[in-house]
């Protein structure tokens, strides 16, 4: 398979969408109560919601595709700081997701690494994350890539309070 990897624009927004719920849910339905993820799903994973996102000037998205699919994207929110980082100049990986049926191909270590290409390119100093408590799959991942614990935070899914931690990676 051949991949590559384009800024998202206002086209992509069904795809996207569509690809930001699969993985969502592939990933923590068995963990989450049925309500708790049709509310974060509708609320996240909306096409109003991903449009509006991709309309800010704030975000990102990058994108991979292959054969006119997208098969995996990262949104990156500058100038975002976080607790630990609040005197220097940051970007949040809000969401980093890879179609499950293609994991084990390398795309999680090429997307991420296209990030922090793009983050060192536009002068950011630290790029930072969070991630659930539980999924250490992730957090095994992010640890290989440089990111390293920074502190935790309260993440809401529906009616749930959890925890998830804040990693972080100097560039």
């Amino acid at each position: 398979m051949n991949f590559s990897f384009r800024l998202a624009t206002t086209n992509d927004t069904e795809t996207i969408r569509q690809l930001a719920e699969k993985t969502f849910r592939d990933t923590y339905t068995e963990f989450n109560t049925p309500e708790n993820m049709e509310t974060h799903v509708a609320k996240n994973f909306s096409s109003e919601a991903i449009l509006s996102d991709l309309q800010n000037p704030q975000n990102q998205y990058f994108i991979i595709e292959s054969e006119q699919q997208i098969v995996a994207f990262a949104k990156l929110v500058k100038d975002h700081p976080t607790k630990g980082l609040e005197d220097k100049k940051v970007v949040e990986i809000e969401r980093f997701y890879v179609d499950k049926n293609l994991h084990g191909q390398q795309l999680g270590r090429k997307l991420m690494d296209f990030c922090t290409n793009w983050a060192k390119e536009n002068d950011f100093e630290s790029i930072w994350l969070g991630v659930w408590e539980n999924n250490h799959n992730a957090m095994q991942f992010y640890k290989k890539m440089g990111f390293e614990f920074l502190d935790k935070h309260v993440f809401v899914l529906g009616t749930e309070v959890q925890t998830d931690f804040t990693m972080k990676r100097d560039l």
